[in-house]
């Protein structure tokens, strides 16, 4: 898991909140909040992310989903919800954390996150990831298909 200590350290040492490793090379690294960053790769480049693997600041169920949904290797999180481990864990996708909570938390902190939410009941990572699409799509206007 050498590329897996990798993604970690340039996650932390650049202070990025994704970053994705495919081949031992950097493809992705990103500041932007929630899975925006993995949506982009899905939409942009689907067929890097097969045994790839990823570094995340928080990791809950929806980005579980759409690494069990491409089939991604291994994952580390500062932060991991106990449901985003029950899809790893489902999809025999190796994980490291740093804490495990309970639920991923909005960004006011009153309330889950929105994509933990939406896929909170779904089982599917198809299905989820279809979800996905059309929240961005309908309540933020922004389309990543």
């Amino acid at each position: 898991m050498d590329n897996l200590i990798k993604a970690k350290n340039i996650l932390k040492k650049n202070n990025y909140t994704f970053v994705l490793l495919a081949n031992g090379k950097t493809v992705k690294v990103s500041h932007k909040r929630g899975i925006m960053a993995f949506m982009e790769i899905i939409r942009d480049n689907k067929k890097i992310i097969e045994d790839s693997i990823i570094a995340d600041k928080v990791i809950g169920k929806a980005a579980a989903m759409l690494a069990a949904q491409n089939k991604v290797k291994a994952i580390y999180a500062e932060i991991l919800s106990r449901k985003a481990k029950e899809v790893l864990d489902d999809y025999s996708i190796f994980c490291q954390y740093e804490y495990i909570v309970d639920f991923i938390q909005n960004r006011t902190k009153d309330d889950k996150c929105p994509m933990e939410k939406l896929t909170e009941h779904i089982i599917d990572p198809e299905i989820a990831y279809m979800q996905i699409l059309q929240f961005y799509l309908k309540v933020l206007k922004i389309d990543l298909s």
